[in-house]
């Protein structure tokens, strides 16, 4: 399983994880797409991301297994 966090570190869904790497890259895609109309993301460091950066910018991790 994995999970994809944004370019500030935090999960871009906290409720779902990702079978596999390309579930996970496509869900990077779909949180870019959320930015279309604004045009860019603007992360915690106050740096401005342009919306063809913002998927790259994001991390696929291996999600914590539950205890």
């Amino acid at each position: 399983m994995f999970d994809v966090l944004s370019p500030d570190g935090l999960s871009i869904d906290p409720e779902s994880c990702y079978p596999d790497l390309e579930a996970a890259h496509a869900a990077a895609q779909a949180f870019a797409q959320r930015y279309v109309v604004q045009g860019y993301y603007w992360s915690a460091q106050w740096e401005r991301i342009p919306v063809d950066e913002i998927a790259g910018r994001c991390r696929v991790v291996q999600a914590m297994e539950d205890e």
